[in-house]
């Protein structure tokens, strides 16, 4: 009968489950999971009575609660559905965004625009794209104002000088 080696019975009482644990710790990210920022706060309730799209399969949606972090754009509608997207260009006050999400009879939907932030309003422009339908997309939402920083001011006068004294030695 051949013995076992107390080595090889250690490695794999320990080394396996220690190995396991160690691939079971790392979390591997992908590389679209890239947040950048940006410079313009889209974030809002935006709201069209109507209809957002001028044209939809299913029943209306007439508002999306989109917050935003960075260029990352989430949305509920008023419906409960999620939407995700994002912030692509960025000119001035104008931010063209892509969003993606389903209407109630589960048609996936694109909205494709533009916002502008006019001080506390945004307004959503764009087309509503269906795999059967497309339409257009508008609806308004109050916006947080973007705060400009103050610079301090500075200190523009001349400094004053003290004329240093002579001294002289008399012998």
């Amino acid at each position: 009968m051949k013995r076992s080696s107390p080595l090889l019975f250690l490695l794999s009482s320990f080394g396996i489950p220690l190995t396991l644990l160690l691939f079971a710790a790392c979390e591997i990210d992908s590389g679209s999971e890239v947040t950048r920022n940006v410079s313009l706060n889209v974030a809002g309730s935006y709201q069209n009575d109507g209809g957002i799209p001028s044209a939809q399969t299913g029943q209306t949606i007439s508002r999306l609660s989109i917050t935003q972090t960075g260029d990352q754009l989430f949305a509920i509608d008023n419906l409960g559905a999620r939407w995700t997207g994002n912030i692509g260009r960025i000119e001035s006050n104008l931010a063209t965004i892509t969003l993606q999400g389903m209407t109630s009879t589960g048609a996936e939907v694109v909205i494709s625009g533009t916002i502008t932030i006019n001080d506390t309003t945004g307004i959503l422009f764009g087309n509503w794209i269906e795999p059967t339908l497309r339409s257009d997309a508008n609806a308004t939402a109050t916006v947080a104002s973007i705060i400009t920083p103050t610079p301090l001011p500075t200190n523009t006068a001349e400094p004053t000088t003290t004329p240093i004294p002579t001294v002289t030695v008399v012998p």
